[in-house]
């Protein structure tokens, strides 16, 4: 099962990541994130593990976006860093749910969310900036 998961994991940020690149990071992504988190959490208190594994799916996705756009940006290693470290509690919160551990995904989450708010801290005052 966590060679399954290890293997979705790779396709999903190969995937994702490989356009990335070219692309602006826009408000529209980082909403979805936002909403899919926020899904996630209320499937994840409900115990819906398909709900859950499907917003986690996705949200591996978005987050490998996030990951390819700071990449390519450059001089944001933090973000990065981050972005893969949110693509890992997600993982981390399907291999959870495969094991109906939901209070360990629901842990997961937290962070997750705590992950999202300190990049948003540091790089959306900085888009903020560029706007004026």
């Amino acid at each position: 099962m966590r060679k399954a998961a290890l293997f979705l994991f790779a396709s999903l940020a190969f995937a994702g990541g490989v356009r990335c690149a070219d692309e602006d990071m826009d408000e529209d992504l980082m909403q979805s994130i936002e909403d899919t988190n926020k899904s996630l959490s209320s499937n994840l208190a409900v115990k819906d593990d398909r709900g859950s594994k499907e917003d986690a799916k996705e949200l591996i996705q978005m987050f490998s976006k996030v990951e390819g756009y700071f990449a390519a940006k450059g001089n944001a290693t933090d973000a990065v860093d981050l972005a893969k470290k949110s693509q890992q509690l997600t993982l981390d919160i399907i291999n959870s749910v495969a094991a109906e551990d939901f209070d360990t995904a629901l842990n997961a989450s937290t962070t997750l969310s705590r992950a999202c708010k300190t990049c948003h801290r540091s790089y959306k005052k900085d888009k903020d900036k560029d706007k004026s």
